[in-house]
């Protein structure tokens, strides 16, 4: 059986089918949570509310979505300005992200010494923590979410060349505290 494609989906949304709304929460409902956990650390604790209302958002415009583009870059920058929007209201108190709810996966890593998953992940998050918002956001769509350039740019809405830049920068700037931590990183991208 052939699976059905996202902009096939909002279609059929956008013509009024609820189960196709259903396929595609189901479908994005773990990217997005992924996605908004590792870039919006003080969001942890309203992602469902953040999440909830990216569908909703997604419901309400499915007229405005351009089947010539990718769902996924849409999605993500619907679910990209509500992190915006909830970063500005906890601009003073970012409370630490529960590890044990957040899958870090960054291709490219060795350590020297055998270093258990959750205490990778942990330098992971410190090392996410010490970027500028801007990098950590390329980083992570284009690192840990595998976004190509082109969706990165929809998403953000940046030219081609400003991602290119923010991508090297955000590697550059990951890899030197990586270092100063003890990580070593193959060189990826």
């Amino acid at each position: 059986m052939e699976s059905i494609t996202d902009e096939v989906l909002a279609g059929r949304v956008a013509a009024g089918d609820e189960q196709a709304l259903v396929q595609l929460v189901r479908r994005w409902e773990s990217p997005l949570r992924a996605f908004v956990l590792r870039r919006c650390y003080s969001c942890a604790g309203e992602i469902d509310d953040l999440l909830q209302e990216t569908f909703l958002r997604v419901y309400r415009n499915i007229h405005e979505y351009d089947p010539a583009l990718r769902f996924s870059s849409w999605i993500f920058r619907i679910a990209h300005n509500l992190m915006v929007s909830s970063i500005r209201v906890h601009a003073r108190r970012e409370p630490p992200l529960d590890l044990d709810e957040a899958v870090f996966v960054v291709q490219g890593i060795r350590t020297d010494a055998e270093l258990e998953a959750k205490d990778l992940g942990r330098l992971v998050h410190g090392i996410l923590a010490t970027l500028p918002p801007s990098l950590r956001e390329v980083f992570v769509l284009r690192f840990l979410e595998e976004k190509s350039y082109e969706e990165i740019g929809d998403i953000l809405h940046r030219n081609a060349n400003t991602v290119a830049t923010q991508v090297r920068r955000s590697r550059e700037a990951f890899a030197k505290e990586a270092k100063a931590r003890g990580l070593h990183l193959e060189r990826g991208d």
